[in-house]
């Protein structure tokens, strides 16, 4: 009887002390996500004010981070862009943001040739840490004066292309230190001294194609995806944030204008886990993130949120989901338009790393999307990001199964083989992500600190 008595006060102990801890977690993961809300919102107001809430309408604004393998990409990609924006009626500022010390000369050199279009190099230097941008100047020297982005300049061209050379440095490898270096030094110090910036700035991927894709049924190669985002973003200045769906392809060598490039294939098959996400992508609780490879806002919100998140977790790699949860508890008013998708490079079923322990490439690509995913399930605790970025399965998908079926689906016709397969691919994907997560449960990407790594 004694013993009893002792074994219920120890267990009892011990369900205090661990719901003591979590609440406490719990409080610290709300605090935090509550300094950042401020900041961010603190840097909006002062973008507002400093501007007068004046930006300009005839421009559009893009950012991409390009690292080794974007010359197989941004050849086609950033022309293609540029001709989207002048179907809409508007004029393009694109930055390319060359991360650590990464240069594809040819390529450049291209876009120099495309009419209408005025390439400007800039120069960073030293990058004093990880978390500090690093000075922006127009000559490899980094001498005399900064930089800073003019609205004077137009008359030049009706299109310009700014490419951020970024030194080499201890602090510079990963995409969110070359961001922080073009959104906190560049843009928010060009605002600062007087430039206008574009009401809409658009973030992308190397390799992102903007395409229509209605209802999930087919791919519409030669569409201007970009063309409905902003006309929807024009039409209803209420939206703060317009994400676009991750579409995933295998990507195969391809030919444009006698360049050797990478071009989606959307015939090959995906993975099984890529596939499962397309599928639920912006439709369902705990997908609902913006995708890197596209999206689209008015630059005062994208511009405040990405400055604060570079500035303060220059560890974070998957900086997309993110902003968008950082968007969501700052009341920013976002959704994903389903008709239109990013394209987004995946492995094929084939692919191996290289290195000394080979793995298949593509279970690495969502092993590494987790860790980030981990990461931010740390900082801000599960509570506060499972609307947004989940690792469970939608309960949506069983108590409204019919709309998942017609995606399920999609353009093929109802065969009893091509079911089987789909439903076996979707076995697969659960069983082989449930495994991915487990692995990754202890691993979480380290956010913060001097010893954070933001690359792979």
């Amino acid at each position: 009887m004694l013993f009893s008595n002792f074994k219920q006060v120890v267990i009892s102990g011990l369900l205090t002390n661990d719901l003591e801890r979590k609440v406490s977690l719990r409080e610290k993961q709300n605090k935090r996500l509550r300094a950042d809300i401020n900041s961010v919102l603190s840097y909006r107001g002062w973008i507002k004010s400093i501007t007068n809430n004046t930006f300009d309408s005839t421009r559009i604004m893009g950012v991409v981070a390009a690292t080794k393998g974007a010359e197989n990409y941004l050849p086609y990609t950033i022309p293609k862009i540029i001709t989207q924006v002048s179907d809409i009626g508007m004029m393009a500022d694109i930055v390319i943001g060359l991360n650590n010390g990464f240069e594809c000369h040819s390529v450049i050199e291209c876009f120099s040739l495309i009419p209408n279009v005025q390439v400007i190099h800039l120069y960073t230097d030293d990058k004093l840490a990880n978390d500090i941008p690093a000075k922006i100047f127009d000559n490899v020297k980094c001498e005399g004066e900064l930089y800073y982005l003019s609205n004077i300049d137009y008359q030049k061209s009706q299109n310009r292309i700014f490419v951020v050379h970024q030194k080499e440095g201890e602090h510079t490898a990963g995409k969110i230190r070359v961001l922080g270096d073009i959104y906190g030094s560049l843009i928010l110090k060009s605002i600062y001294n007087g430039w206008i910036p574009p009401t809409i700035l658009v973030a992308f991927d190397a390799e992102s194609q903007f395409l229509v894709e209605q209802k999930y049924q087919f791919i519409e190669p030669e569409s201007n995806g970009l063309m409905l985002i902003i006309k929807e973003l024009q039409n209803h200045p209420e939206i703060d944030i317009l994400g676009t769906r991750t579409k995933f392809a295998v990507y195969q060598k391809g030919i444009i204008d006698k360049t050797s490039v990478l071009l989606p294939n959307f015939s090959e098959e995906i993975p099984p886990i890529q596939w499962f996400i397309e599928l639920v992508h912006g439709r369902y609780s705990g997908f609902q993130w913006n995708s890197g490879g596209g999206i689209c806002g008015r630059t005062d919100v994208i511009l405040s949120l990405l400055v604060l998140i570079a500035e303060r977790y220059p560890g974070i790699r998957i900086e997309d989901v993110h902003l968008t949860i950082l968007a969501k508890h700052a009341g920013f008013i976002g959704k994903i338009f389903l008709d239109v998708v990013s394209t987004n490079r995946t492995p094929s079923l084939t692919d191996i790393t290289i290195g000394e322990e080979q793995k298949k490439a593509w279970i690495e690509q969502i092993f590494r999307w987790n860790t980030g995913y981990q990461g931010l399930k740390s900082c801000y605790g599960d509570h506060n990001i499972k609307l947004i970025v989940s690792n469970k399965i939608p309960l949506s998908l069983f108590t409204e199964p019919i709309e998942f079926l017609k995606m399920f689906k999609g353009k093929d016709k109802i065969k009893t083989k091509t079911l089987f397969k789909k439903i076996k691919t979707l076995i697969i994907a659960f069983f082989t992500f449930q495994k991915i997560n487990n692995k990754t449960l202890d691993k979480p990407d380290i956010l913060q600190g001097s010893q954070t790594k933001a690359s792979w």
